[in-house]
């Protein structure tokens, strides 16, 4: 027996979706189709289903996200998005520190070994957070606009640094921990998703969260990639992205208390 063909109009209602954005699934690869002697597009209803129960499955991965941001997250949340085999190792993950940097010299050879975060705390992107120290953010564009306009919205709580190529981003991390990767929808346009997921597996952006910036009116665009923390549409400022990383609660170092005047 053949699998049912369906038109793209009957292929949008199943999917709840408008039929132009079934025929740029088609032309973006994202589901296959034939064609008829007149030209049009039919597709397998095995395929459609299958698209839709990713997108549901990336929806759900979403869904989880947002209830782990909902709450202060402990070093293995923030650098795991969620507990990860590494983590699971290390003693600060099983008895629930809240300071896993205090606990560095205290058990070292015990337990913590940094077996996941391997460069110096100090570094650390959730270390900086917790004390309140800019965030490093990457942006990875060619767009000498974005770039000088970026440039001149740094403040004390970002410090950007820029690359225009693959090459320079993977020079960068390497001595520049970023919270953050920012990429320019155009890089990606040109590059395919391979220099996002590449970074976002590098261990020296482990902890790091991407955003895609979309370029304005390009909302449609979509990257399919689970690593996408979040977007955002240019032009955009410092403060933005501020807003966005302080969308992850974490908690904070109290100050000190002064002495007491004699």
């Amino acid at each position: 027996m053949t699998a049912s063909l369906l038109t793209t109009g009957k292929a949008a209602r199943l999917c709840s979706v408008k039929p132009d954005t079934v025929l740029k699934w088609i032309k973006k690869g994202r589901l296959r189709a034939v064609r008829t002697a007149g030209g049009h597009y039919r597709v397998q209803e095995h395929d459609v289903v299958s698209l839709v129960e990713q997108d549901h499955a990336r929806d759900r991965q979403w869904e989880e996200r947002a209830a782990l941001c909902s709450r202060p997250m402990r070093c293995w949340e923030y650098m795991n998005h969620g507990p990860g085999t590494e983590c699971q190792d290390c003693v600060v993950y099983h008895v629930r520190a809240t300071w896993c940097f205090r606990m560095v010299n205290a058990v070292r050879g015990n337990g913590h070994g940094k077996r996941f975060c391997t460069g110096i705390c100090q570094e650390c992107p959730y270390y900086r957070r917790v004390h309140g120290l800019p965030a490093n953010v990457l942006v990875i564009t060619r767009d000498e606009g974005l770039i000088q306009d970026l440039a001149r919205h740094q403040n004390g709580a970002i410090d950007f640094r820029f690359a225009r190529r693959g090459y320079d981003a993977s020079a960068i991390v390497a001595a520049f921990r970023p919270a953050f990767v920012i990429f320019d929808q155009a890089v990606l346009e040109d590059l395919g998703v391979a220099l996002l997921d590449a970074l976002a597996s590098d261990p020296r952006t482990a902890g790091a969260r991407i955003i895609v910036a979309l370029r304005k009116g390009g909302i449609g665009f979509r990257i399919h990639s689970g690593a996408v923390y979040a977007t955002v549409e240019e032009p955009f400022s410092g403060d933005e992205i501020a807003a966005i990383i302080n969308r992850i609660p974490v908690e904070t170092l109290e100050p000190e208390p002064a002495e007491p005047h004699p």
